[in-house]
């Protein structure tokens, strides 16, 4: 029971999210005030970016995004919003990772607020 409704919770905070940062990052995608930013479709193909090398899925709701070699990921703060209400991405590594070994690349996870396992869905990134 606790499950679903934390579930619930973070779906209807994604929901949000999305309903609040998506249409600001296509109005101005020329991002003025952020270090990198992307919209990543759900096969990982890179959409649009300012600042990202390129992105490629790795597996089922796994995706790795390059950004430029002088964006630091390490140190940035990064914001996820998720194209699809009933998916909630998170950073799963910045660099290294067993998933994306490409230097300055960071590695997104995408799970399922229904199933809670790993799901392919698109996603904005921000990299301030």
């Amino acid at each position: 029971m606790l499950r679903r409704a934390l579930a619930g919770c973070l779906m209807l905070a994604a929901a949000g999210l999305a309903t609040v940062a998506a249409p600001a990052a296509h109005a101005d995608f020329k991002a003025p005030y952020a270090r990198a930013a992307a919209i990543i479709d759900a096969d990982g193909s890179l959409n649009e970016s300012k600042n990202v090398v390129r992105s490629w899925r790795a597996g089922t709701g796994r995706y790795c995004v390059q950004l430029a070699h002088h964006i630091d990921a390490r140190e940035a703060l990064i914001q996820l919003t998720p194209r699809h209400m009933l998916r909630l991405p998170y950073i799963a590594y910045r660099h290294p990772s067993a998933t994306c070994r490409d230097d300055n690349t960071i590695t997104v996870n995408v799970y399922s607020t229904h199933t809670s396992r790993l799901a392919d869905s698109g996603f904005d990134l921000l990299v301030s």
